[in-house]
């Protein structure tokens, strides 16, 4: 018995000693980094009647910003406002979904007369929900009229758009001729209540220009020379631009950026997300922009109700137009 015994722990150690050898990744056991982690849950919530609501997760584990889908949904607000207050409607309202796994930014622009209904405010126009209740009841307005989610929300004055402008070193844009006028007027207007002269900062000519930060908000807040939905396409230009600077600045500035002005801003981010979602961005150097505007043509009739005007969205059709946009 002894002879047998000692032969089984012989054979025992040479199957251990062989399977040590064969599979080295055993006897020292790599943990997964938080982005492994990440992949291996967003495959089992794609998996039909997983369990992977059930998963233990490690105790050093943190999520993304951009969460276990790869997709982080922002809403950038720009608020109306002739002092430096962040009260008041919101006369820009766009939704950046930004795609971490593919690399794609796609930019959904509000038109701010749609009419919607407000919860427990009634009907109004879309802009009026931040009047009222700020991001959280613009946020459920939109939920509840357009199937929208939204991760985080920043919100602007658009004075202090002018000094982020500055801040990264001003954009280039394409002033047409006809914006021209328009813009050095609303600038005139800026530098009056400023108190400094008129005719500071003017625009000479039309064509591909180097804004500052005054220039372009004047840009972004041309109303009367078309229509609102052509004002809405040049508010995308100036993100567009912005995002396209920011690409050509160190992260050591962008961080410094962010954490100088992150005390006049409006949002329910903290600053360690804000740095991980401008790292993510910026970590692709041709990242894919779409975008588009809600209530669409074909999907929204034009109404005067009470002496006023008013964007009556056909519903229906914009959350099948979001949906499709966002996720095809």
């Amino acid at each position: 018995m002894k002879a047998g015994l000692l032969r089984f722990l012989c054979w025992a150690c040479t199957a251990v000693l062989i399977l040590l050898l064969a599979f080295p990744a055993a006897a020292e056991e790599t943990p997964l980094t938080n982005e492994e982690v990440t992949q291996i849950l967003w495959e089992l919530y794609q998996t039909e009647n997983s369990d992977a609501e059930y998963v233990v997760l490690p105790d050093d584990y943190e999520e993304p910003a951009v969460g276990r889908t790869g997709i982080y949904h922002l809403l950038l607000l720009g608020i109306d406002n002739p002092s430096d207050a962040i009260t008041g409607r919101s006369d820009t309202m766009l939704l950046a979904a930004l795609n971490a796994r593919t690399g794609e930014l796609r930019l959904i622009s509000f038109m701010r007369d749609t009419y919607v209904k407000i919860p427990k405010h009634g009907h109004n126009r879309l802009n009026a929900a931040y009047a009222y209740g700020g991001p959280e009841l613009l946020m459920e307005t939109l939920e509840k009229e357009f199937g929208v989610h939204v991760d985080g929300d920043v919100a602007v004055n658009y004075a202090l758009m002018a000094e982020l402008v500055d801040a990264i070193g001003g954009i280039d844009i394409e002033v047409k001729q006809a914006e021209l006028k328009k813009l050095n007027g609303i600038l005139e207007y800026y530098n009056y209540q400023r108190g400094v002269p008129e005719q500071e900062g003017r625009l000479e000519e039309a064509g591909l220009q180097h804004l500052t930060g005054l220039q372009a908000m004047s840009y972004a807040r041309i109303r009367k020379l078309d229509s609102d939905f052509v004002r809405v396409e040049r508010q995308q230009r100036v993100i567009l631009a912005i995002y396209h600077q920011l690409l050509t600045l160190p992260t050591a500035t962008l961080a410094q950026i962010i954490t100088t002005k992150v005390s006049k801003v409006a949002t329910n981010i903290t600053i360690a997300q804000a740095v991980s979602l401008m790292a993510t961005a910026l970590s692709y150097d041709d990242i894919k922009v779409t975008t588009m505007r809600v209530p669409a043509d074909g999907a929204y009739v034009s109404r005067m109700i009470n002496n006023a005007y008013f964007i009556v969205p056909k519903l229906e059709r914009c959350r099948g137009d979001i949906q499709e946009f966002l996720y095809d």
